[in-house]
């Protein structure tokens, strides 16, 4: 509708214009050109310095006021967005009052650590530290809001910039009732801009303040860290110093907190932190936790479900120690290591509760897996334990606890020689184990005694506290390794479902065996970790494998890190460990699905497990950053020692890849190689493995295979003929024997197509010999049927008098010697002839 009113006015404007221009044309009788862009324009506008962007060459006025309304709706779209933008909600209330605090916050910490610098441990400044990381996690959350609303407002200013400097806001209507529209849309737009120019103003003043006050929390916490880095370097520095008296001595300290001021104060911070953890990983904790719950009712349900459907519920169940009574602790200690790892830098506190959770638990498995002695030592020396724990919270050096650690040290190692003295004449599984985390506690806690005497107290305290911890937290998780198989055995049991059960065709023990090295690996790591960390070297030890792995090194033109080589290895090791177990699984899937040798994958498992090894080897040269320009010169120089010393490996290799596209073997399969016989059980990389008849395992390159006459007896199908040679006495009637092994081989086992023969094959010395020709359905049973056929055919010669003759020899005597008598002796007689006797001359 504007549009049209415009062209009306336009047309009436035009209209007069070319009636003047008539009149003017008919006083002077002179022609004259018709008006260009510039002059409509400037007939419209005021002329200015400042407008660029508008084209005057516009033939046409409707076309230029065309263009200027569409470029003032343009603008109004812009700033009715920007208006969006900045009327979005930031909480500047929350913030107004939560950066003040952060910043009182900030420096009441730095004045108590100031106050209390006489009393500073490393207990302490690790707790300090965890308190500057969650402020320092709340001071940086409001400072990427302020961040991500100053980019926004970057936005909105540069949008803001570029619409100020558009000529459209410089033009100026010689007759503002001219065009009437376009002024009032002009004087709107230069209004709309005022406003939202102005709010953009306040908005980046209110920013910029909250910016700095940010920024000033930032540097305050940068300098108390500093600070606490200078007093642990101090304490560190002074830790193997003598800190008090020796015990005979009298007492050279000031005491100026009660031993249970400083209990109830440590408490308050250790609660106050524990709070603040809580907080910030507030969902992750109730992830868990439900996670928990619900792993406990799986395994109490499948529990539950064995005894009552399986058919052998007793024999399944005798085998489970934990999960059968006690399914709540099984299941503790089962989730409490991966908890342990899942939270990143937790407070000591919450460290302590998921121990003393797993401590708790294993006290209800002890007895099972240790014996009853045991259980009654572990459940004895429980009430030191947690009050060292709880000492091992102290924030403030209380020297009145040396007491208490020297008869707790004294109390661990009793435990420990009266541990080592139960197991003297013990044997089972865990023992050996038992022994050594013994012999850990008895040292540990002998060093922490012997530094306590010497008056290094902070040093025994750190020593008498890991190692209490650590024997128990050793315990855990090795009954968190026992109790990882006995959850897998009950997931095995209950997911077999008869002869289509996947998991029927699982050999547990070989399942085991591949599990217990990596939980075995990975309780030992957690365990490290968690020693070395309450020994306080965990940031050294840290700083050290860091500098060492990352540190850029130069070997020739060539610049490396260790970590690079390092993650190159893992990923490795991980690529081996994934095609090792990807083969295994998918070769129990293929002996329960596979119904005839076309459908198994066979030996194209190797294929599989060369696939992942090679996009390992990728991954790992791209991770650790390794030039695969480089690695072809590698290979290109190994080539030469391939061509010598490792042409017998790379034609192992080469010819397991020709076996696994040309199968001519499939594990399962029955094959002859030279002189060896049996089973494929597995075609490797370099060599496959046969199991002979015997019981024995055969390892045979896989250049042999290819080289030499391979017979494979279930190429085709697992059907095997069976030939017997059978000889009968010269007397006895031919068309009777035929008759009778005929019979023989009319048995439900012996195929009837092709059939049963029985041909004469041959005239011996001492008897006729038939030849017996018949075929059964499967290897399995070939040796039992041509067991089963000899012991009938011995049976039914017996009935009918068919004699099974058997080579004689007839001994002729040409002459006897002058001297031989004969002589007959009777029974009970000596045959042998009385010696000559000497006759008197």
């Amino acid at each position: 509708m504007y549009r049209s009113i415009i062209f009306f006015l336009l047309s009436f404007f035009l209209s007069i214009n070319l009636i003047a221009q008539e009149d003017t044309l008919k006083v002077d009788s002179i022609p004259k050109p018709i008006s260009s862009g510039n002059q409509i324009f400037d007939s419209l506008f005021l002329s200015t310095d400042t407008i660029l962007s508008v084209n005057k060459d516009t033939r046409t006025i409707g076309s230029l006021l065309n263009r200027l309304i569409n470029k003032a709706q343009q603008h109004a779209i812009e700033l009715g967005n920007i208006k969006l933008k900045l009327s979005e909600d930031l909480d500047t209330v929350k913030m107004a009052e939560d950066i003040p605090t952060i910043r009182d916050f900030i420096g009441s910490i730095k004045e108590n650590a100031i106050e209390d610098q006489e009393n500073l441990n490393l207990r302490y400044l690790k707790g300090i530290d965890n308190l500057i990381v969650a402020v320092n996690e709340e001071n940086n959350k409001f400072a990427k809001i302020i961040n991500d609303r100053v980019v926004d407002l970057t936005e909105v200013g540069n949008t803001i910039t570029a619409i100020k400097n558009d000529s459209l806001f410089n033009l100026s209507l010689r007759d503002t009732t001219l065009v009437p529209v376009l002024n009032n849309e002009l004087k709107t737009l230069k209004n709309t801009l005022r406003n939202v120019d102005s709010v953009f103003f306040n908005q980046e003043i209110t920013l910029a303040k909250f910016q700095a006050r940010i920024s000033e929390n930032a540097i305050l916490l940068m300098d108390l860290r500093q600070f606490l880095s200078i007093n642990q370097n101090k304490l560190e520095s002074k830790y193997w110093e003598k800190e008090i008296h020796y015990p005979w001595e009298p007492s050279d300290f000031k005491k100026e907190q009660t031993f249970s001021e400083i209990t109830v104060e440590s408490t308050m911070v250790n609660l106050l932190i524990l709070f603040l953890y809580f907080k910030r990983n507030l969902v992750t904790i109730i992830g868990i936790t439900l996670l928990f719950f619900v792993i406990y009712l799986k395994l109490k349900s499948i529990v539950k479900s064995i005894s009552n459907e399986k058919e052998f519920a007793s024999l399944i169940l005798d085998r489970v120690k934990y999960f059968r009574k006690h399914t709540l602790a099984a299941t503790a200690i089962f989730s409490t290591p991966f908890y342990l790892i899942i939270f990143h830098r937790p407070p000591l506190m919450f460290v302590s509760i998921l121990s003393l959770l797993m401590v708790i638990a294993a006290t209800f498995l002890v007895k099972e897996q240790f014996g009853k002695k045991f259980f009654t030592y572990w459940v004895l020396f429980l009430t030191p334990y947690l009050l060292v724990a709880l000492t091992g919270l102290q924030w403030k050096v209380a020297y009145d606890e040396r007491w208490f650690l020297m008869v707790a040290s004294v109390l661990f190692i009793v435990m420990g020689l009266l541990t080592l003295k139960d197991l003297r004449m013990k044997n089972f599984l865990g023992s050996t184990f038992l022994k050594i985390a013994s012999v850990f506690l008895i040292a540990i806690e002998f060093f922490s005694l012997v530094m306590n005497i010497l008056g290094r107290y902070n040093l025994s305290k750190t020593y008498a506290v890991a190692g209490a911890i650590n024997f128990y937290r050793a315990v855990g998780l090795f009954l968190f390794v026992m109790v990882t198989m006995e959850a897998i055995y009950l997931l095995v049991e209950y997911s077999k479902k008869g002869a289509d059960g996947f998991t029927s065709f699982f050999d547990f023990q070989d399942l085991q065996k591949r599990m217990r090295g990596f939980l075995i690996f990975f309780s030992a790591a957690i365990w490290l970790y968690g020693l070395i960390w309450h020994l306080g070297y965990f940031d050294k030890v840290y700083r050290f494998i860091s500098e060492f792995l990352f540190q850029e090194r130069v070997l020739g033109n060539t610049a490396f890190e260790f970590g690079s080589i390092f993650l190159f290895l893992i990923i490795l090791l991980i690529s081996t460990f994934l095609a090792n177990n990807i083969a295994y699984f998918a070769t129990m899937q293929d002996q329960k699905t596979a119904l005839t040798r076309k459908q198994r994958l066979g030996s194209s498992v190797l294929l599989i497990r060369l696939g992942v090894l090679i996009i390992g080897f990728f991954i790992g040269a791209t991770a650790a950053k390794i030039p695969l320009d480089k690695i072809t010169i590698v290979l290109g120089a190994l080539s030469v020692g391939i061509g010598f010393g490792l042409q017998t490996i790379i034609n192992n290799l080469v010819s397991g890849i020709i076996l696994a596209f040309e199968r001519p073997i499939q594990i399962g399969d029955e094959i002859v190689v030279g002189p060896n016989s049996g089973t494929v059980k597995d075609v490797g990389i370099r060599a496959s493995k046969i199991q002979a008849y015997d019981g024995s395992e055969i390892v045979i390159p896989n250049g042999d295979l290819l080289s030499q006459s391979l017979i494979n007896w279930t190429l085709s199908d697992k059907k095997r003929r069976i030939e017997l040679i059978i000889g009968v006495g010269y007397s006895s009637d031919m068309k009777v024997v035929q008759t009778i092994l005929m019979d023989i081989l009319t048995r439900n086992r012996i195929m009837k197509n092709p059939g049963p023969k029985v041909y004469m094959q041959n005239f011996g010395e001492s008897s006729v010999d038939f030849r017996l020709l018949f075929w059964v359905e499967t290897m399995e049973i070939w040796i039992e049927m041509r067991a089963e056929v000899m012991a009938a055919i011995f049976d039914a010669f017996s009935e009918n008098g068919v004699e099974i003759p058997f080579p004689k020899r007839d001994l002729y005597i040409k002459s006897i010697p002058d001297p031989w008598e004969e002589k007959i002796s009777g029974p009970n007689q000596d045959p042998t002839p009385p010696p000559p006797t000497e006759q008197n001359s």
